[in-house]
Formats: structure tokens, sequence, C-alpha cells
């Protein structure tokens, strides 16, 4: 069963560094009355940390990437080809108003189903398959996807406000072929439609990325 009646899908094939991408993001949560998938691409080798992570903790990790703040929770991501998404849920929606653990297991299995169609045997991480760390893909969390060798393929973190929650995630080990945005919104929506990327609400997004995701208060910031 879908998850929404109605779905926006956003090929976003602009490239962006980490501060727009997040910025984008944020703008699309204060503005869609749609759920909205947008699937974008990063302008270059990059890492986000969630917004409780240490700083410094990854700069020592990563000295020659440039870093990014996360407005959602989770570890660290290395953003070197992944393919990364985030699907926007307006409040009025029936999955906003379920709890994050179950809003975040229902996106994954959606996902699951359109891995399948690629011939992917995965699973959810149980309980018992949850490790503490920093590093996001290394230290799998409840209702992460894994695969049969018991490696993560997916994670993902949220971020509620009144407006909605905003899901970001990021799938890899996996070579996605083209038109895989459009098999995820299948699993997602009954019915589909494809803004144009022009109408993505990019002067908001500038300005947040100029005043918050590439200030250094921001990314010093621990939330």
């Amino acid at each position: 069963m879908t998850l929404f009646e109605n779905l926006a899908l956003c090929l976003d094939d602009v490239p962006r560094d980490g501060p727009r991408q997040m910025a984008l993001d944020e703008a699309l949560l204060e503005s869609v009355t749609l759920p909205t998938l947008r699937v974008y691409r990063w302008d270059g080798p990059a890492v986000s940390l969630g917004c409780s992570q240490s700083l410094a903790a990854v700069r020592g990790l990563y000295p020659h990437l440039p870093l990014v703040r996360r407005w959602t929770g989770g570890g660290i991501v290395e953003h070197l080809g992944d393919w990364t998404f985030s699907l926007i849920v307006p409040t009025r929606e029936t999955l906003a108003a379920l709890r994050p653990t179950e809003t975040y297991r229902r996106i994954h299995e959606a996902l699951r189903l359109a891995l399948g169609q690629l011939g992917l045997v995965t699973r959810l991480v149980q309980a018992d398959d949850t490790r503490p760390g920093a590093a996001c893909f290394s230290a799998p969390a409840l209702h992460d996807i894994h695969n049969a060798q018991g490696e993560k393929l997916c994670g993902g973190a949220q971020r509620r406000t009144r407006r909605g929650f905003l899901h970001q995630g990021s799938i890899q080990q996996v070579a996605v072929p083209e038109g895989f945005g459009r098999r995820v919104a299948e699993t997602l929506a009954s019915k589909i439609t494809t803004p144009a990327v022009e109408a993505l609400p990019t002067e908001r997004a500038e300005f947040l990325s100029r005043e918050k995701y590439a200030a250094r208060a921001w990314t010093e910031k621990i939330l």
C-alpha cells in the first residue's frame, strides 16, 4: 500500500554544494503543499553531519573535504557518489501524524520495494542489529536498510516542524540505474506529478544557505 495519494517528484539534476542542498530542503518544507520527493546530486565530494554531531571530530576525520551540518539528526555521511534524496511531508498528510520511528520504517519499506525491483535482497535493521557510533554507515540504526550480507545500504534522518517533516536519506554501495527516482516515487504514491526544477524555491534557499548553512555559527553549533 502506498503512503500518499499524490506526490511531487523533483529530479533535481543541478549540482549544488552542501549548504545549498540543505537550504533547499528547508525551503521546500516551508513551502510545499504536496508530499515532495527530491532526488539530487552534489557538486563534488562532501561530508554532512547531523545536527548533534561534534564538528571537531568530523574535521579530524575529513580534513580536506567540505563539511555541512544538516538540520536533521543522524550521524556522519560521506557523499562520494551516493544516491541522495529528501522527502518532504506536509502536516496534513496521515503519515505526518505518526511517530518518527514509524515514519522512518514506512519510508524505508517503500525504498526496499524499489531496491527489490533491482534484484536486491534487503531487510530492515532490527533492534538487536543496532550499534552506537558517529559514522552513519558503520553504525546501523533501527529500520535502516541492510543487504543480505548485513551491509548498510540506506540510512536517513528527520526534522519536524509545525508544517510537517523532512526526511533526508542516502543510498550507498548500490549502483542505482537511471530512473530509480521514478521507481521510488511509484512505491510511495498512487499519483505522481513532476514539477520543473525551475519551480524550486531557490531564492529562499539562497538566503538560507548564506545566512544559515554556510555560516560559521551554524556549522559550529550543536543542537
